[in-house]
């Protein structure tokens, strides 16, 4: 999402504008890449905000996470497992296409746009012509040049 203010990440900027200081966690990150368990321990009461005595098992935190994130609960009021299902990201993750081949995710097949098509073999054809044309012209004007000292 972030664009660097220079090519080495925005070091060579903060260097510039901190007097020479290096920037912080440039070479390494500082957010881990481990999970974080969302099972509740035993002993937890959240700083007796009773959150270990609620009926599930689940930090509080988690439960946030999930309650915030976009759900397709289609077909499970049915099944009575959701009582109010939420289906505002159906239509998101229909428009995903995602196929899995030896545990890779790869991106389905798009189809091509015509229009850009034709419009970039355009671009390419006048640009050859202008070129040529430019060539013409030059060799036409080396061709008159006159020596008038002679």
């Amino acid at each position: 999402c972030s664009q660097f203010a220079d090519e080495y990440g925005g070091r060579e900027t903060f260097a510039a504008l901190s007097y020479g200081k290096s920037l912080p966690y440039s070479d390494s990150t500082m957010i881990g890449t481990e999970c974080m368990s969302c099972m509740e321990p035993k002993d937890a009461d959240d700083n007796n905000d009773n959150d270990e005595e609620d009926a599930d098992e689940v930090k509080e935190g988690c439960e946030q996470l999930y309650e915030a994130a976009g759900k397709c609960e289609a077909g499970l009021s049915s099944s009575g497992m959701v009582a109010y299902p939420n289906n505002y990201a159906c239509n998101f993750m229909q428009g995903i296409k995602i196929v899995r081949k030896n545990g890779a995710v790869v991106r389905g097949a798009g189809t091509q746009n015509t229009t850009a098509s034709v419009f970039i073999g355009l671009f390419a054809c006048s640009f050859v012509l202008l070129g040529g044309y430019v060539y013409y012209l030059k060799t036409k004007l080396d061709r008159a040049k006159i020596n008038l000292s002679e």
